[in-house]
């Protein structure tokens, strides 16, 4: 993603080797190692997170009318299209498509949690919509 070496560099010396316990009550774990992450309120995650997600944001089509934008790591998909079946149909091939974001998800080691997608339907004529359909996705409905 044309991040300068030095940069990578200094963060894997920043992430090599952390270490955390959990606490709670009275139970303190033994220490274990931190495979992955960035410290909880580090300044740097905002710029990290714009870099991780860069190739989920850029798999968007927007020729075919998808849009993608984070924020840290959420990420909103919007398409438009003439009915919601065809605007449905644009979202499964962003989730489903070779180089999409189950693709990417695989390859960051990243979850999509089903329950927490959230859709809205919008129509043109706003006065006569309802919710409009559930989506259906290969892992679930929303």
């Amino acid at each position: 993603r044309g991040v300068p070496h030095e940069y990578v560099d200094w963060l894997k010396v920043k992430l090599d080797g952390r270490q955390t316990c959990l606490k709670f009550d009275d139970y303190v774990s033994d220490p274990f190692d931190i495979l992955s992450g960035i410290d909880q309120g580090c300044p740097l995650s905002v710029i990290l997170y714009a870099f991780y997600n860069s190739d989920l944001i850029d798999s968007a089509d927007t020729t075919d009318g998808e849009r993608a934008v984070s924020s840290m790591d959420d990420v909103a998909l919007v398409v438009t299209g003439k009915t919601y079946a065809v605007c449905h149909d644009k979202v499964r091939r962003f989730m489903d498509r070779d180089g999409g974001a189950l693709d990417w998800s695989r390859a960051h080691n990243s979850v999509f949690s089903l329950d927490k997608f959230g859709l809205i339907n919008c129509k043109s004529q706003p006065k006569r919509i309802g919710l409009g359909p559930p989506l259906t996705l290969s892992d679930g409905t929303v």
